[in-house]
């Protein structure tokens, strides 16, 4: 049985840090999980739409946050799951202190720099 040594099975909860202020919790060259902890409404004061050439698949653990998307304003709670399809203009407001986890696919993980050779 072959073994490879670059899998990951398990992530530390001393996740790295990403490029956009999550925390990268793993991921394989398919798809990646990302936690955005403690993100408050001034976080996203400003924030453009745009459009992402992955899917983002959501849940709410905490907090309250609006999703902007074609049209709608869809207010999503603790417990809430969320879909945000490639190619669809979006955008988000944090309304109250926000914790949620995504999985991206195809993965958005980007190695630190200090990886990067």
């Amino acid at each position: 049985m072959t073994q490879n040594k670059e899998r990951q099975y398990k992530v530390s909860r001393d996740a790295t840090a990403g490029w956009e202020g999550e925390h990268q919790l793993i991921h394989t060259q398919s798809s990646s999980m990302r936690l955005w902890e403690n993100e408050e409404p001034a976080d996203t004061e400003g924030k453009q739409p745009k459009t992402n050439d992955y899917d983002t698949l959501g849940y709410v653990i905490k907090g309250r946050v609006e999703l902007l998307i074609e049209g709608q304003t869809i207010d999503l709670r603790e417990g809430d799951s969320y879909l945000v399809p490639r190619g669809v203009e979006h955008t988000y407001r944090v309304a109250e202190t926000l914790t949620a986890v995504e999985v991206t696919t195809p993965s958005t993980y980007r190695p630190p720099s200090h990886e990067q050779g």
